[in-house]
């Protein structure tokens, strides 16, 4: 193989290599939002919360959450808290709060998970 074909592709393998590594860029196919939590999700800050999301600190680990008139606010599987008029994750059992000291509350059809009061931070 010649020298000038050997350096060519050399830098071309280069180059691809270093493109997806820009930093502060995603990697070509990733989503600069796919690390940030979802309505129930564990948060430390707002912006550790999907758009339009805040983080609560009160929770155990955090729970992002979202304000809301009704549950169409809070999008597809998530319920809206009336007493609190926030966004939860919605739950049918106990089983779909994986988050430990989360519990499956409320009264049907309107479950979510959430923290027991007793067991928020002071």
């Amino acid at each position: 193989m010649n020298m000038y074909l050997l350096g060519s592709l050399t830098l071309a393998g280069l180059a691809l290599a270093t493109s997806s590594c820009t930093p502060g860029h995603p990697p070509a196919g990733a989503s600069a939002s796919a690390a940030r939590s979802p309505i129930g999700g564990p948060c430390t800050t707002d912006a550790s919360c999907e758009d339009g999301a805040s983080c609560d600190n009160d929770d155990p680990g955090g729970e992002c959450t979202k304000k809301c008139a009704t549950s169409a606010d809070c999008g597809a599987g998530n319920v809206c808290r009336p007493d609190e008029k926030e966004c939860f994750q919605g739950c049918k059992s106990q089983a779909d709060c994986k988050r430990a000291g989360y519990r499956c509350m409320g009264v049907a059809p309107a479950t979510f998970c959430d923290v027991p009061e007793e067991n928020e931070k002071p």
